[in-house]
């Protein structure tokens, strides 16, 4: 494994449903001990709830507010906070103002789902059970909303 350096916004660029993303780091580049993705996000955005049945997340927030549910915690959380979602465990967040956050996925991998949901147009990628399937080759859960 070589050292990586990665400037200032540089990373494969991806779009998952009209949030801009940057793989920072590739697991094919840390031999799939790691990668890093960083996030982009609009007031509103953020993903549904889910469950990683594979990879750990550590994520650190680099601008904005956030409201955050990891497992039975419900919190806000603002630049410079990191958290960390263990895989297993529930978890989700929503943009309260413009957001960027950086996430360190370990073990690697999940950058994948990234790459193919961002090689969809944004018609293919509201195709929900297409969504679900392709997150479940990636260990990826899905949960219903709460309430639902």
């Amino acid at each position: 494994m070589n050292p990586i350096q990665v400037p200032n916004n540089d990373g494969k660029q991806v779009n998952i449903l009209g949030i801009p993303m940057l793989i920072r780091i590739h697991g094919r580049d840390t031999g799939g001990v790691v990668s890093v993705v960083e996030s982009h996000d609009v007031p509103g955005g953020g993903p549904p709830p889910h469950i990683h049945h594979r990879e750990d997340e550590t994520f650190q927030i680099l601008e904005g507010e956030y409201e955050w549910m990891v497992g039975d915690k419900k919190f806000v959380a603002q630049k410079g906070t990191t958290i960390f979602a263990p895989r297993g465990v529930p978890h989700t967040y929503r943009c309260r103002t413009p957001g960027r956050l950086m996430c360190v996925i370990t073990p690697s991998g999940f950058e994948g789902f990234f790459e193919e949901i961002g090689a969809m147009n944004p018609q293919q990628q509201q195709d929900i059970p297409r969504v679900m399937e392709i997150g479940k080759k990636y260990g990826l859960e899905i949960l219903p909303p709460p309430g639902a």
